[in-house]
């Protein structure tokens, strides 16, 4: 079956606070969840008054960029992150994606991938240069079969519903030798109308929702090869697109040296940027010189290009080293984010207190929501993980909405 994504609504009879229920606890008496908050908080001031004028006006759209290592590139817990706050304020699309299985990657559930040409690729991880050619995605797909396609649906595996959408940037290399290309969909016979371009992403408009798109690259003589970075989907209503971008095995530096991420990030606009990193970093003797400096150099990349972005840095959870037992590392590593979060001015939301702190794996094993290598976890421990982020950031929300009611004669109620 199809089941179109619908806009909730933002009408004024609404309350401006989110409710929090009890689904949106987590009941595990190992996590803090009285800890579970967001530091620093006044730099998110800008989001959350963006999330405000959407829940009390309409008429917003809100891009928070997820970016981190495997336990970001499953999707597990930036969906339910993405479910909840769509609910809440309004569902604007799904965001970046990747064909991941076309370069022998995992990666989401949400969407589906077909084609009809030849793929290598690989990634920000695994090339290890001073300064690599990746770019939104960390990813990516090279192909110099012209005349070729790749498709992609926007159909959930797990739920068997798909989502529509009119918007579509593709980000690649027009580098002066890449193929020209259309963008389509078949089963309505449409061919998108490209409106935005420069030489890292083409923006294409569809005049009626589709549930999927094809990028149809021309024929042509000669060696002509496509650099495919990603797709971002937008179905152009008010609400959030919460984007989620990961690779397995990714430290801060390897997104730092990624020489087009920053440039391609600019073009979603994002309100919020969340960089979750730390675990890989924690699985050999921390240096926090180099790992300070590898941060600052990520954000300050970021803040360059799109200056408007808040920026929330989350710790870590637990996990044991190399997959054997007690990590020592992991509380240096969280208290150099930390420490750079404080002396930068930026937000941080630490996941190692709040999921239990030292040790803390055990725990989550024994409640089965660690996988067998015990360092990734379930999908219930990342759905876990993902509900507790949330509700942090929409406790610190509803702080910042209270206030104003108060303000404003209202007893916040």
């Amino acid at each position: 079956m199809i089941v179109m994504t619908t806009q909730h609504c933002q009408s004024q009879w609404q309350s401006p606070v989110v409710e929090i229920t009890k689904n949106d606890t987590v009941g595990y008496g190992f996590v803090h969840e009285e800890a579970n908050i967001i530091q620093n908080k006044d730099h998110l001031d800008p989001f959350f008054e963006k999330l405000w004028l959407q829940r009390t006006q309409g008429g917003r759209k809100i891009n928070v960029v997820h970016i981190g290592d495997s336990h970001i590139l499953g999707n597990y817990l930036t969906r339910e992150v993405r479910r909840r706050m769509q609910a809440a304020f309004g569902d604007a699309g799904r965001g970046v994606i990747f064909p991941y299985k076309l370069i022998n990657s995992n990666g989401p559930e949400d969407y589906l991938i077909a084609t009809s040409a030849k793929w290598s690729g690989t990634n920000c991880v695994r090339d290890q240069d001073g300064v690599t050619e990746y770019g939104i995605s960390g990813f990516s797909a090279v192909s110099n079969s012209t005349g070729g396609s790749i498709t992609l649906r926007l159909r959930d595996t797990t739920s068997e519903t798909t989502s529509m959408f009119t918007k579509v940037t593709v980000f690649y290399r027009n580098n002066g030798d890449a193929p020209e290309f259309t963008l389509e969909d078949d089963n309505t016979k449409q061919v998108a109308v490209p409106v935005i371009e420069d030489n890292l992403s083409k923006t294409f408009y569809f005049d009626r929702p589709v549930a999927e798109c094809t990028i149809k690259l021309a024929k042509s003589s000669g060696k002509k090869e496509f650099w495919f970075d990603g797709i971002s989907i937008d179905n152009e209503r008010a609400g959030v697109i919460y984007h989620s971008i990961g690779v397995n095995g990714a430290r801060y530096g390897d997104f730092a040296r990624a020489k087009y991420f920053a440039r391609q990030l600019k073009e979603v606009t994002p309100d919020l940027v969340i960089l979750s990193f730390g675990t890989n970093e924690a699985q050999a003797k921390p240096n926090p010189a180099q790992m300070r400096k590898q941060m600052d150099e990520l954000t300050s990349q970021i803040v360059a290009q799109w200056p408007h972005a808040c920026i929330l840095l989350t710790t870590p959870a637990d996990s044991y080293l190399k997959g054997k037992g007690f990590n020592p590392h992991l509380p240096e590593i969280s208290a150099t984010i930390k420490d750079f979060a404080v002396k930068k001015g930026f937000a941080y939301w630490d996941l190692y207190q709040v999921g239990g702190g030292e040790n803390s794996a055990e725990n989550w094993k024994t409640n089965g929501l660690m996988s067998s290598d015990s360092v990734h976890y379930s999908k219930t421990g990342y759905a876990v993980q993902g509900k507790l982020l949330y509700t942090s950031l929409m406790n610190t929300y509803n702080d910042m909405v209270r206030k104003k009611m108060v303000t404003a004669g209202s007893d916040g109620k």
